[in-house]
């Protein structure tokens, strides 16, 4: 079986660096907002009506890339996320 690799490689100063993925997005979104992840998931459900994500879902957003339950976030659900939770973000 071969693996399906979901990040891109990117160069910097002569070094491989994996850019970062929607899902790694929601991952610092979450980690900075400061929030619990079910109090995550409410903001990430803010506006999404009868098509919001069950627990089990997000946290297969949050998990390694690597893990059998990993899911990638789509472009369009990061955009959604970045402007929900865009008010909750800790000021450092």
């Amino acid at each position: 079986m071969r693996h399906v690799c979901r990040r891109r490689i990117h160069w910097h100063n002569g070094y491989m660096n994996p850019a970062k993925t929607n899902n790694d997005r929601l991952r610092e979104l979450v980690e900075a907002s400061g929030l619990s992840q079910p109090a995550a998931l409410a903001v990430f459900n803010l506006g999404l009506g009868p098509a919001a994500y069950s627990i089990n879902t997000f946290k297969a957003f949050l998990v390694r890339a690597d893990s059998p339950k990993f899911r990638p976030l789509k472009d369009e659900l990061l955009a959604h996320a970045e402007k929900n939770f865009k008010q909750h973000i800790k000021a450092s």
